[in-house]
């Protein structure tokens, strides 16, 4: 009897791991079935880092500062007038998983009444070599227009964001 339940303990044991993950795999379609159809294009990437001081100054030198970190995504949504709006996230990493931080319309972008046609990152290497975030968007104000305008979106390590007109 001992051995038995010893064995089936081992054997729960070595298939716990595996539960979680199975779990996560099941959620891809879900969340994949789920995005609203007027979801264009997704790109994310950079990173991002904040240390918030605590405002108690009893406290103890490492409970002073907490950081918060996570990376940028930029998403293109088709509008209710099927122009493209821009709006640009910050994606916290938590302990529980990625949670929305800020989310912001990208009004230089918004205000043009175009078409976005792509997104691209700056980096698709995927690691990030400092704090910040770039990326083109090809627009179209005129349909008829074959070749899109570039745009290019920077955000620099202090946070600080420019939209500007791409010249090649």
């Amino acid at each position: 009897m001992f051995r038995t339940t010893s064995k089936v303990l081992l054997l729960l044991a070595c298939l716990a791991p595996a539960m979680p993950a199975q779990g996560l795999a099941q959620e891809a379609p879900v969340l994949a079935d789920t995005l609203p159809p007027r979801i264009l294009f997704v790109t994310s990437g950079g990173y991002w880092e904040e240390q918030n001081e605590a405002k108690d100054e009893t406290a103890e030198l490492d409970e002073d500062v907490s950081e918060q970190r996570g990376y940028y995504r930029l998403i293109a949504i088709r509008g209710e007038d099927n122009r493209s709006l821009l709006q640009l996230q910050q994606i916290a990493l938590t302990t529980n998983g990625p949670e929305l931080a800020t989310s912001t319309g990208i009004e230089e972008i918004n205000s043009l009444g175009g078409y976005i046609t792509d997104i691209r990152p700056e980096d698709s290497t995927g690691a990030a070599s400092g704090p910040g975030f770039a990326a083109y968007i090809f627009l179209k104000t005129d349909p008829t227009v074959v070749e899109p305008e570039t745009w290019a979106l920077y955000i620099d390590e202090f946070g600080d964001m420019q939209v500007e007109r791409s010249s090649n």
